[in-house]
């Protein structure tokens, strides 16, 4: 199947893929915000990425699909200008939304999202009555609006030990909360894709190998 390049506009995150055998980044990707990784192509003004690792950064760039994923040849980019252009898991979260959270395994922290406000209920139709008696107006039902019960998350000692793991062997400098968020999510697959790994987003038999962890 030929590949199919066009012209987009991404923001996310920089990420190191590739690494040089003195363990400096030598090739990087995006992470965007939809879950989807952008291999940083050769070319343009991509390479100006390897110093800004863990920087929120937009850029514009031809983007080709391939069989192992997708690649951007970048032309331009812009890196964030708020608190010197590094984003932190409490600011990816407040970009993203709520923290995604992973299938059960032992190693997932399970996040319930909060439950919303039911609709107003419709008021009541009066029963209709015989034509020779008027029909006395119904009265109007009061719906009571269900509050919504916020759902506090738990910090998971499990996935704290994940975080720390992936920071030491991935330099990711993930913010160690023990919360299964986006960037933490993010990390995982690109440590999984950086070892040769199935990129599952999960913390299977293989990756738990890969990471030391038992």
């Amino acid at each position: 199947m030929d590949a199919k390049a066009e012209t987009q506009r991404i923001t996310g995150l920089v990420i190191p893929v590739e690494w040089d055998p003195q363990g400096k980044a030598r090739a990087v990707a995006i992470a965007a915000y939809d879950e989807s990784t952008y291999r940083v192509a050769q070319g343009g003004v991509g390479a100006e990425l390897l110093g800004r690792l863990k920087r929120e950064v937009t850029v514009w760039g031809r983007v080709e699909s391939l069989a192992e994923g997708k690649t951007i040849l970048i032309e331009r980019f812009e890196m964030s200008k708020s608190s010197k252009g590094k984003i932190t898991g409490m600011a990816l979260a407040a970009v993203v939304g709520m923290a995604l959270c992973v299938a059960p395994l032992a190693m997932a922290a399970d996040q319930p999202a909060a439950a919303q406000p039911a609709a107003t209920a419709p008021a009541a139709a009066a029963p209709a009555e015989a034509k020779a008696a008027p029909a006395p107006k119904a009265k109007k039902a009061k719906a009571k609006k269900a509050t919504a019960k916020k759902v506090a998350v738990k910090p998971n000692p499990k996935v704290r030990t994940l975080q720390d793991l992936l920071n030491t062997k991935g330099n990711y400098n993930l913010k160690v909360d023990g919360v299964m968020g986006k960037q933490t999510k993010a990390a995982l697959k690109d440590f999984q894709k950086a070892n040769g790994l199935k990129v599952t987003g999960k913390v299977d038999a293989a990756t738990k190998k890969a990471l030391g962890l038992k």
